[in-house]
């Protein structure tokens, strides 16, 4: 009797997983076939391709469709690919699509759970709109100094790394990552981090440790981006209670001292103490101000060096772009006396149109997951390959492909070059809303992208004044990346010679 109850169970099961594969078939939407269990993430389940990779290979193969219907393990999801419906799920219907999809309780994780972009409902939007003001360009224009003071050391690090100078190249992400780790630690934290002159300062530990989830986290984390069913039963603490103790300690010693010795430092820690004691739609505490500081060291430490990397690399693999970049780099430090203030990076042109052009080759994320937390209905416009309205349920997860967006010929003339005049004058008016969308669009933009670019900038700025960048052989090309890993990581890394300019 046992055995058989066991049989049926598994056949019902089985018939209601094969049921559900037919989720989008029913409602009229194309898409790949799910195979049993992985879904449409076999490559993944093998480790070969992050889930993200598969939609972008996906996204490829439905060019004439404006959404296709996958499934992440049993979990029918929507890839997005008609920029115009993108506009719509960011804009118009904001409200029906205003969560990303994983999630991390700040009741679990205080550090990481505080962070806009995993808060939700009224509490994302209180919380959204008291940091908004604190990344202006007034007051981007505050803590430069900070940042330029960072960029002048860059030259002197790079000259003390003899395999950087000698022809065996340096990594460019980890030059990139003390660099930004640098402007953390001082604009975030009122710290010294002391990046350039040890090889594992104290604050780069706790850097890393923080970007660094414990193995069983990791593990959570993966299962969730592959069974996102999981996210309703599996909670997830992201920092370790030794890091999140440490980063803690460091927060509340600073702020007692200023508080003390009534230090008034023009930098981000400063502005979370304002809100500390002017906020009056949210109890803002020492653990929220604590969060938000860490909050840069996911966003302006480790999302701003792949970018920053990235360009670096680019401009390495295209020497003409290098050189004419260098040369607007010299006129503007010869029309300000040799020195770089904040308005000069600002009217950077062709900088603006390189750092664009590199983020829309490697966007930091290859896509970006939504979900879906009011009913909406989907009306088509192309009645010859969706015939009828689709109903996309709460909960569905939505998926927009960046990385597939941003390649796509239909938007971008041959994609695989890199050509950073896509992003100036007219031909940047040309550029299809939506299909350029490296931070983001809509409300849930990326709270940080100012100071990121910004610091981006100006570290280029010091690197090309003093060096001609080749790319070193140890570069493994084509390039391929870490399927395990959250943003675009190069497998290898991205390996540069520096050559002093006389």
């Amino acid at each position: 009797m046992f055995v058989v109850l066991v049989v049926s169970a598994v056949l019902i099961a089985l018939y209601v997983l094969k049921e559900n594969y037919e989720y989008w078939k029913k409602r009229g939407v194309p898409g790949p076939k799910p195979k049993f269990i992985v879904g449409n993430l076999g490559q993944s389940f093998l480790m070969k391709k992050s889930p993200f990779e598969v939609f972008t290979d996906i996204y490829n193969q439905y060019p004439d469709t404006p959404i296709v219907g996958v499934y992440r393990s049993s979990t029918p999801s929507l890839i997005i690919r008609d920029p115009d419906f993108i506009r719509e799920i960011t804009g118009k219907s904001f409200d029906h699509f205003h969560e990303n999809d994983l999630r991390i309780e700040k009741e679990i994780d205080p550090l990481i759970g505080r962070n806009p972009f995993f808060l939700r409902g009224q509490e994302w939007k209180t919380v959204r709109a008291q940091l908004t003001p604190a990344f202006t360009s007034g007051k981007m224009k505050l803590v430069y100094p900070h940042l330029e003071d960072t960029s002048q050391r860059i030259s002197k690090f790079i000259d003390s790394q003899p395999n950087a100078t000698n022809g065996q190249g340096y990594e460019a992400k980890e030059l990139c990552k003390r660099y930004t780790l640098n402007n953390v630690a001082s604009c975030a934290f009122g710290l010294e981090g002391k990046c350039f002159e040890e090889d594992n300062s104290e604050f780069q530990q706790i850097a890393q440790q923080f970007m660094t989830p414990e193995t069983w986290s990791t593990v959570k984390i993966f299962l969730m981006s592959l069974f996102p069913f999981l996210t309703n039963f599996i909670s997830v603490k992201f920092t370790a209670k030794s890091v999140e103790e440490k980063v803690t300690n460091i927060v509340s010693q600073t702020l007692r001292y200023r508080e003390r010795n009534n230090v008034v430092r023009n930098d981000y820690l400063h502005i979370l103490m304002q809100l500390k004691e002017t906020s009056k739609d949210y109890d803002f505490t020492d653990v929220d101000v604590t969060a938000h500081a860490a909050g840069f060291i996911a966003d302006g430490y480790e999302s701003s060096s792949v970018v920053m990397s990235f360009l670096l690399y680019e401009l390495a693999n295209n020497p003409d772009v290098q050189s004419k970049l260098r040369q607007e780099i010299d006129e503007s430090f010869a029309k300000h006396s040799n020195t770089m203030p904040y308005e000069a990076i600002q009217d950077m042109t062709y900088l603006d149109a390189v750092l664009s052009e590199s983020l829309r080759m490697h966007p930091p994320t290859f896509a970006v997951a939504k979900r879906c937390t009011k009913r909406f209905t989907y009306m088509p416009n192309n009645t010859d390959v969706i015939s009828r309205p689709v109903v996309i349920e709460e909960g569905t997860p939505i998926i927009f492909p960046s990385y597939g967006l941003q390649h796509d010929p239909q938007y971008f003339d041959d994609p695989e070059r890199f050509r950073p005049e896509r992003f100036i004058g007219a031909n940047k008016d040309k550029i299809k809303k939506y299909t350029f969308m490296p931070f983001g669009e809509g409300p849930r933009t990326c709270l940080g992208q100012r100071f990121g670019v910004l610091q981006i900038k100006i570290g280029v700025v010091y690197i090309l004044k003093n060096y001609q960048l080749l790319v070193n052989k140890k570069t493994q090309r084509p390039l391929k990346y870490n399927p395990m890993y959250f943003l675009t990581s190069p497998v290898g890394g991205l390996w540069i010679d520096f050559k002093k300019i006389k």
